[in-house]
């Protein structure tokens, strides 16, 4: 064999020995994510998955006792039962997945329906007076007047982009019209977003 030959074969052996062990050619599967409107100034990636907008997407006798058993993390047995059947009540009727409220209500007021912000912001959806008395809500401590109108606020936002749980979650924060504009998702509200949307997988 001459010096060449060896060469060649040597080259060979060493290529196929340092391929072993770095999966060449293998790329770790990505998981689904959702975009918020943004300038580009911020990362709009939201790093969880979004979850589906409508009650169809979901099986309602598990969702309901999934519900059930998150709430009574915070809230007595009776309590979340009561406010469970409320949030599938009102959910089948306005076609909105229950999951989502109740991680959205998670988030705003731990299921105590007595909850009151310092801007007026009332129950377990966190409803200012304004929004609630538009909704047709006249008692805001009312469990289910309370959450028959944070589905139906809810609802219209899915609605008004058009399916896009993301984007209708940062509406509830800050409002449609501050969504709607380039370069209007703070920091805060796309963690609010990101706080729902993993609550929504724990339950």
């Amino acid at each position: 064999m001459d010096a060449t030959s060896a060469i060649v074969i040597l080259i060979f052996v060493i290529s196929i020995f340092s391929g072993f062990g770095h999966n060449q050619g293998y790329k770790p599967p990505s998981l689904p994510t959702t975009t918020l409107p943004t300038t580009g100034v911020i990362n709009p990636e939201v790093t969880v998955a979004e979850p589906p907008a409508h009650y169809l997407a979901v099986e309602p006798v598990s969702a309901q006792n999934d519900i059930i058993s998150y709430i009574k993390k915070y809230r007595s047995s009776e309590l979340a039962v009561s406010i469970a059947g409320s949030i599938m009540k009102h959910a089948s009727v306005y076609d909105v997945n229950p999951k989502l409220v109740a991680a959205l209500m998670a988030r705003e007021s731990k299921f105590n329906p007595r909850a009151l912000s310092s801007s007026g912001a009332m129950g377990l959806g966190q409803l200012l007076p304004s929004t609630a008395k538009n909704l047709g809500v006249e008692d805001g401590f009312d469990i289910d007047q309370n959450t028959m109108g944070t589905v139906r606020y809810f609802k219209s936002l899915l609605d008004r982009f058009k399916g896009r749980v993301s984007a209708a979650l940062a509406s509830y924060l800050v409002g449609p019209n501050a969504v709607a504009r380039d370069g209007s998702i703070s920091e805060h509200t796309r963690s609010y977003v990101e706080d729902i949307l993993k609550i929504y997988y724990q339950i």
